[in-house]
């Protein structure tokens, strides 16, 4: 991270922009509509750095072997000895922040932050206080040649700010990975920022894995622009608490957006998401389907806006929310929202919660199956559709481990 004496004075005032919005809002806001159940303050918490042999024993185990490159951060900072970097070819650059602050500033003076909403407290306090991240820009007509990794290891506290810069009709592929010490407490932010131009298309997926002592925030905020493609898919496991906020404007025709999410919480944990995606063109189309599964005395809790704006005619939204409780004890709030200004629409949104259907077991107990293989053969049903899309590969077989452990 570069200190305050050597970044550039608009870094310097940015930042003092995000603080002074921090300190607007206040960070005790459980109770405010966007914080119902969590509150900023239990992301903040007390954390150790892990030994140097976890590292290295963390970085092995998560790195994706069939990734195009694989940029690592340990603490917030950028880590080049742990990374598998290659020459970027024409169009194509792929660095950390801290480096493009001298090396594609006018790059981050134009979209740092940019789209950041002022509302959203942890977004401005990621902006203050980010330390390095991922940047990656994609020239007009280009595509990355397989997908690039984030992989965060959690150690204390950490901040990273990834910036994903498009141009026209380019298409590119990022996986986030965020894994924790199994036991030490820890605290990881994450923030991607992107902005999708005429005909540009990026695929995203957040995998968040973590010890018993793991606090999460992460998020994505994307502008997109006419006739572009996001698709951005979350798998969360393990920590004390998660909180995965989506931000998702579609401002040009014929944008496009999927968004879907999974979360397994189990113990005590509890995993937050919050989804808020404007319709603000006419013709565009976006599809959210979310899931939970509940163990333990854990919490799920699901929070999903589409705002639909006056002149966002002939939109199609959809949005579900379907959970799972897996013990008598567990709970998931459930609050999925429309609010719509025009009248040429079709949007739809739905929301089910339930228990493992007692029929089913009973019809595979009979098949010979016990009671734990039948239970976890129908939660794999459950959650096993949210794996349907994903290409074959190392990261698909690591989520389908994971899932296997339930």
């Amino acid at each position: 991270m570069k200190t305050p004496a050597t970044q550039p004075q608009w870094l310097e005032h940015r930042r003092a922009q995000a603080s002074a919005l921090v300190a607007q809002t206040g960070l005790d806001l459980k109770g405010h509509e966007d914080w119902l159940y969590t509150s900023p303050t239990e992301l903040l918490v007390h954390t150790v750095s892990i030994e140097e042999d976890e590292i290295h024993s963390l970085v092995a185990e998560h790195s994706l072997p069939d990734a195009w490159q694989v940029l690592v951060f340990v603490g917030g900072i950028y880590h080049p000895k742990l990374s598998r970097t290659v020459d970027d070819p024409v169009g194509i650059a792929v660095t950390c922040m801290n480096s493009a602050i001298d090396t594609h500033q006018s790059d981050l003076v134009a979209w740092l932050g940019r789209s950041d909403s002022e509302e959203a407290t942890m977004l401005s306090l990621n902006l203050e206080r980010w330390t390095d991240g991922l940047f990656l820009r994609v020239a007009s007509g280009h595509e990355l040649p397989g997908f690039v990794q984030v992989l965060e290891i959690g150690s204390g506290s950490s901040w990273l700010r990834n910036l994903v810069v498009m141009g026209e009709d380019s298409k590119a592929s990022l996986v986030e990975t965020h894994v924790s010490s199994r036991t030490q407490s820890t605290s990881s932010h994450c923030v991607t920022e992107t902005r999708l131009p005429k005909g540009a298309k990026l695929s995203h997926l957040r995998l968040k894995v973590d010890g018993t002592g793991g606090h999460h925030y992460g998020a994505i905020v994307a502008q997109q622009e006419a006739e572009s493609r996001l698709e951005s898919r979350l798998f969360g496991f393990g920590g004390v608490v998660a909180r995965h906020e989506f931000h998702v404007t579609l401002d040009g025709p014929n944008a496009s957006a999927l968004l879907h999410g999974l979360v397994k919480t189990t113990g005590n944990e509890k995993a937050d998401l919050s989804i808020k995606l404007r319709h603000a063109s006419p013709d565009c189309t976006s599809e959210q389907v979310f899931k939970a599964l509940a163990d333990g005395h854990s919490q799920a809790n699901f929070h999903g806006t589409v705002f639909v704006d006056r002149d966002a005619q002939r939109t199609v939204a959809r949005q579900s929310n379907r959970n799972l409780l897996l013990s008598r004890d567990a709970s998931v709030n459930s609050r999925p929202q429309l609010e719509i200004l025009a009248d040429d629409v079709k949007c739809s949104h739905g929301s089910a919660t339930g228990r493992l259907d007692d029929k089913a077991l009973f019809f595979l107990k009979c098949r010979g199956l016990s009671e734990v293989d039948a239970r976890k053969l129908l939660v794999r049903a459950f959650a096993g559709e949210m794996l349907l899309p994903l290409a074959d590969g190392h990261l698909k077989e690591r989520i389908d481990a994971l899932l296997g452990e339930i």
